[in-house]
């Protein structure tokens, strides 16, 4: 009977720190916030292991197992957010590197043709990925400053262009989007991970380390942020703060361009 009790409330444990793990996501600041839901669904797994010590019986096993499971799982994803670093291609003062590509859309896309308007270049593991789509979802609202600078969001993404449209439909994301299976665009800009890999049906693919990149007008990088955790990113004060302190105060009227959605 106690092994049951514990099976259960272990499994309890772990529901209720598990989703509001998961709402977190949507903050993209689980690092500073994740402490307390780390640890309880650690406890679950450990409740779950002294359920079966103690005998839990068909129904509190599974509930037992379902925890231990679980709350390792919360913990291996935590204990593999580390980004490798590396330094990237490009240096804040030097020039962006122009590169030629379709957009999901499979239209044309250079970003020599964004040259006259800064714009902010992200590289984006992809949809899959709740941190990087809540990343790029919170960017949005920042939205109205953006439109008045004429600033464009590019996000390289290194999901193929059926797994972008599906995804940009799903979560409403208005960037132009690259997609980058291959990596090409991210070794071009040496920012390709290599320890991190995403899980797919019979493949594994390699991943971008999440990056930020504000480009000026003239197409001079003035400011990068990459992660070194891919559950911490850019939040949306951060990167205004980066573009009121390199780009001014000038306020640009929005500018027409081929690709641009929304």
């Amino acid at each position: 009977m106690t092994g049951s009790v514990l099976g259960f409330a272990a499994a309890a444990l772990l529901g209720v720190a598990g989703i509001r793990w998961l709402r977190l996501m949507r903050e993209v600041r689980i690092p500073q916030r994740i402490t307390p839901y780390l640890l309880a669904t650690g406890a679950a797994a450990l409740l779950g292991v002294a359920a079966f010590a103690r005998g839990p019986g068909v129904a509190g096993g599974i509930a037992a197992a379902a925890a231990i499971v679980g709350g390792l799982a919360f913990l291996a994803l935590y204990a593999a957010s580390g980004q490798a670093q590396k330094v990237a291609a490009v240096a804040v003062g030097g020039r962006v590197l122009d590169f030629v590509a379709s957009d999901d859309q499979e239209r044309p896309f250079a970003l020599a043709g964004l040259r006259g308007r800064p714009f902010l270049l992200k590289f984006f593991r992809g949809h899959w990925c709740p941190y990087c789509v809540a990343e790029l979802r919170r960017w949005e609202e920042l939205r109205p400053e953006l439109d008045a600078r004429g600033l464009v969001i590019v996000a390289v993404c290194a999901d193929s262009a059926e797994k972008i449209r599906q995804g940009r439909g799903k979560h409403g994301l208005r960037a132009v989007m690259v997609p980058d299976p291959q990596l090409a665009i991210t070794d071009l800009y040496n920012l390709r991970n290599p320890r991190n890999f995403a899980p797919q049906p019979g493949v594994i693919i390699p991943l971008p380390i999440p990056t930020t990149l504000l480009v000026d007008a003239a197409g001079i990088v003035r400011w990068i942020d990459q992660s070194t955790d891919y559950m911490r990113r850019s939040d949306p004060e951060r990167v205004l703060a980066a573009i009121r302190e390199h780009l001014g105060d000038r306020r640009e009227s929005a500018l027409p361009m081929a690709g641009a959605q929304g």
